[in-house]
């Protein structure tokens, strides 16, 4: 947030204002269900066998840049792949059985605070 944290996850900083309650509570609870998109991960397999994973940042008809695990930015030309698939299943756990509700709560109010940089 705010230019600090890992770059392999959506930037929150301005997440209050984005996103209604309603879509970032069900983002705690089913985070699959709720995940946008571009934010899913890409799993692409080179053709000497190397596996790359990563959040998406482009993608053109034949390339695709990424930020891998190591939070490297990775090129790779679609005509190098042996495979390349969107990653259907979000990263983030679900916290429906891990907070009560006053937690749920509690990080609803904190995410809706998150409106980005004052002007």
């Amino acid at each position: 947030m705010n230019g600090k944290g890992s770059r392999k996850a959506p930037n929150l900083s301005d997440v209050g204002s984005l996103r209604p309650a309603g879509v970032l509570q069900q983002s705690l609870v089913d985070p699959t269900g709720a995940m946008l998109p571009l934010n899913r991960s890409i799993r692409a397999v080179l053709k000497d066998g190397k596996v790359v994973t990563g959040r998406r940042l482009n993608e053109d008809t034949y390339n695709v840049v990424l930020i891998d695990e190591q939070e490297r930015l990775v090129a790779l030309a679609k005509a190098d792949l042996r495979q390349f698939e969107v990653v259907k299943t979000s990263p983030m756990p679900s916290y429906k059985d891990k907070l009560t509700s006053a937690e749920m709560a509690d990080i609803l109010a904190y995410l809706l605070s998150l409106k980005g940089p004052k002007s």
